[in-house]
């Protein structure tokens, strides 16, 4: 009877424990940004939602009393479709641009690897090179006196991916034709 009852404490406890941990977890996008990424279907769109929400993040990190009136109205425009700014600590935000950028490496190689002759490709290519272009510097400013090891891990890690991204970039003519329209089904 003891070992059923210590049994069936050590369960409760480790079921406790599980779910305390998945509670901590945090999603890299907000669930607003979730729900934009899932309307849009289109590479090209998708890369310009994950450049936004790396943006976001970079405002929350430097704070809004640096924000120029043009973003802060922005801000404010946008709060309908994009929610209120994502929160967090400053290693859960830098997390967050590591991981966007990641996704957005993973989705460019997965469309390409499925319609390799896809049109949208290099735009949306030459969305996240240009944005990434301007990021690094961005990033190395973040890294400057900064001592937090693990936010430097992840400003590395970050300019790491932006550096592939202007790799692959090089690989790649910029489109000169404007971007092709969706075609439209009846």
């Amino acid at each position: 009877m003891k070992r059923l009852i210590l049994f069936a404490l050590i369960t409760v406890v480790v079921f406790t424990a599980s779910s305390m941990v998945q509670a901590q977890r945090r999603d890299h996008l907000t669930d607003e940004e979730i729900e934009l990424v899932r309307d849009v279907q289109e590479v090209d769109k998708r890369m310009e939602i994950f450049v936004k929400a790396i943006e976001r993040r970079l405002w929350v990190i430097e704070g809004k009393e640096k924000l120029t009136e043009e973003q802060l109205k922005r801000i404010e425009k946008d709060d309908d479709k994009w929610g209120p700014l994502p929160e967090g600590t400053k290693v859960q935000l830098l997390s967050d641009i590591e991981k966007i950028l990641n996704e957005a490496i993973d989705k460019l190689e997965d469309v390409y690897d499925r319609e390799p002759k896809n049109a949208l490709v290099p735009y949306a290519l030459y969305v996240i090179a240009d944005y990434s272009e301007s990021l690094i510097p961005k990033l190395q400013a973040l890294a400057e006196n900064n001592e937090d090891i693990r936010e430097l891990g992840l400003l590395e890690s970050a300019a790491n991916h932006c550096q592939n991204i202007l790799e692959a970039r090089a690989n790649v003519p910029r489109p000169t034709k404007k971007r092709p329209k969706k075609k439209r089904t009846r």
